[in-house]
This record gives C-alpha cells, structure tokens and sequence, in this order.
C-alpha cells in the first residue's frame, strides 16, 4: 500500500510569522518520526530567509495520491473547501480567533470546518480548543504543544540590559500610548527601547535575551509565541496574554493585562521598571521561574509527542463524517 503523505501548505508570506517557522517545524518533526510530509508554497519562485531550515519544501503545483492529506492554515477562511478537491484536509489552526475573519457579516454559508473533506482540526493552545469545541462539536480536534527553541531562548549568563523590547506588529497604537505616557512622566530614563521588527530569527532571540523586559502587545493571540520566548529567555513579561497566552502569562510569571487597559498597562510597566531599578531580585526569581516553566511543560520532547500522537489518532481514525446541511 503506497505510503500516505501529509502536504502541508503554508501561505507566501516571506515576512517573520511564528506561525511559519512553526509550520515548517510541525514538518520537520513528522519527518524525524516516520511521517512522510512536505511544505507547500504555491509560487514556484517563494523563499523565506529570516530563519534557517532544512524542511522539505515542495513549489507550486503538487500531486496527491487519494489517501494523502492535505492542511491548511485557518487564514484560509471559507477557501479552504475549495482546495485540494476530493482529498481529506486538516485544519491547522493556530489562531482560533482567526477562524471566521474572511466570513461575510451576517451571512450564512458553508463553513469549511464542517465540510466532509475536513477530517480533523489542530490547535495550539487550551484556549483555541475550548473556542472550537463550543462551536464544532461534532469535529475532531487536537491540542499540540509548541516548544521553544532552547539553543535561542535561554536565559543568558551575563546580566540583563536595562532595555525593554516589543514587537511592533500588533497593536501598536497601544504600544504608542503606553510608551508615551511613561516618557512623559518621566519613567523610561535610564531605559532603552528596543522594537522586534525586520529582523532575523536569530537577530531577535538576541535582543529577547538581553532584555531586562518584555512588553506584549499580542492579541488575540492563538497562544502568544513573543511571550512563551522572553520567558524561556529570563524576560520580566509584561503586557496582552491575548487569551491563547492565558496558560503561560500569569501573575505568578509575569504581569499580564486585559486588552485594551491602558492606564493598568501604564502603571504596571512603570511599577515593574521603578523595581527592577530599585532592587530587581524578586523580578529575577519570577523569570527564572517562569523559564523553568518554558523548559519542563513547552519542551521539543513534549511538543514532539503532542504532534506525533495528534497525527497517529487522525490517521488511524475513520473520519467518514456526514453533514446533513454542511454548515
């Protein structure tokens, strides 16, 4: 019987996404265990070059034998049934909160995630599984564990800059505010800020890992990469768990704020950087902390296992689903 492959196609995006570098890394575990699988980028020409790998990459048009599997990205939106016509697909959801964004407002029409072809969803965080559960109860979904990469993100010897870092792709009107309000009280002297942005993989760890803090301005959030990687790194977090960051962003790891809560966001920030200045040992022993947590449950052991035994179920399943109406 001819070996089943699992071709996953990633959008033809070369700008820096976690969620990319995670696709690759999802293909690249499912190799190392017995999986046969590809990434798929649908212009021939597509590269990416802000992080290194030796993934499988297959450009352009591909050929699947009947039992292949194909998955797709839920940026997708209501697309995702069209492609790859007559074969089973997964949905690769690493953002629940992006589910339904191409969706008409008001309309009514046939989701994907309920198509007869769509065998599966996986998630990456508890919160993406509980939103999809609620409202797909009928479709199969798997949680998976990230993990993050312990030969960039760890915390450094040498003693932490007095510099607080962000990344500047989401929200920065509320980066905007937050920075100026502690400019403009006279808070940030001493202080050097350092935007996440253009930058390669390796260029940013760096500038994570010598940060004394990293302000998170994510949200929503399928699970909050920018901040599961400061903390890995040592990093004082402060800012948007962004509801998928829910499970790491605590107070007892760092100083999460609802979104939106500025004037919190403010204080907090400037309450933390007066502390760090004054006396910064009781912010240092919850980093510490904090990346001990990043090293025992968001390990490369453990997000291999969640995505072997994720792939194991949906194969081995008989996901023949009927739908009277499809969506």
């Amino acid at each position: 019987m001819p070996r089943q492959t699992i071709y996953v196609f990633a959008p033809d995006l070369a700008h820096p996404l976690g969620g990319m570098r995670m696709l690759y890394r999802h293909v690249d575990i499912l190799n190392a265990n017995g999986f046969e699988a590809f990434i798929v980028h649908t212009s021939r020409e597509f590269k990416l070059d802000w992080f290194e790998y030796e993934t499988p990459v297959l450009r352009g048009p591909v050929k699947m034998k009947s039992d292949d599997i194909a998955v797709f990205s839920e940026i997708g939106g209501l697309k995702i049934a069209e492609w790859a016509a007559g074969k089973r697909k997964v949905i690769f959801n690493q953002n629940a909160y992006y589910t339904f964004t191409r969706y008409p407002l008001g309309g009514h029409v046939k989701t994907p995630y309920l198509h007869p072809e769509v065998i599966a969803t996986i998630v990456v965080s508890e919160d993406s599984m509980q939103y999809l559960e609620w409202v797909f109860p009928e479709l199969p979904i798997y949680r998976i564990r990230y993990s993050i990469n312990p030969r960039l993100y760890y915390p450094p010897k040498e003693p932490k800059k007095k510099q607080i870092c962000f990344m500047p792709r989401k929200n920065v009107d509320d980066a905007k505010q937050v920075l100026y309000m502690l400019r403009y009280r006279k808070k940030l002297a001493g202080w050097t800020i350092r935007e996440i942005d253009n930058v390669s993989e390796v260029q940013a760890a760096e500038i994570i890992r010598e940060s004394a803090v990293l302000m998170s301005f994510g949200a929503p959030e399928g699970f909050g990469l920018p901040v599961a990687e400061a903390q890995a790194g040592a990093t004082i977090v402060v800012g948007y768990h962004g509801n998928g960051g829910r499970e790491i962003l605590t107070s007892e790891y760092g100083f999460p704020i609802e979104v939106g809560q500025i004037l919190a966001y403010g204080q907090t920030l400037e309450r933390v950087l007066e502390e760090y200045s004054r006396d910064p040992t009781r912010l240092n022993e919850m980093a510490k902390k904090a990346a001990e947590l990043m090293r025992k449950e968001y390990s490369q052991a453990a997000e291999t296992e969640s995505i072997v035994l994720c792939w194991q179920q949906i194969l081995s399943a008989d996901y023949r689903r009927e739908f009277s109406s499809g969506s």
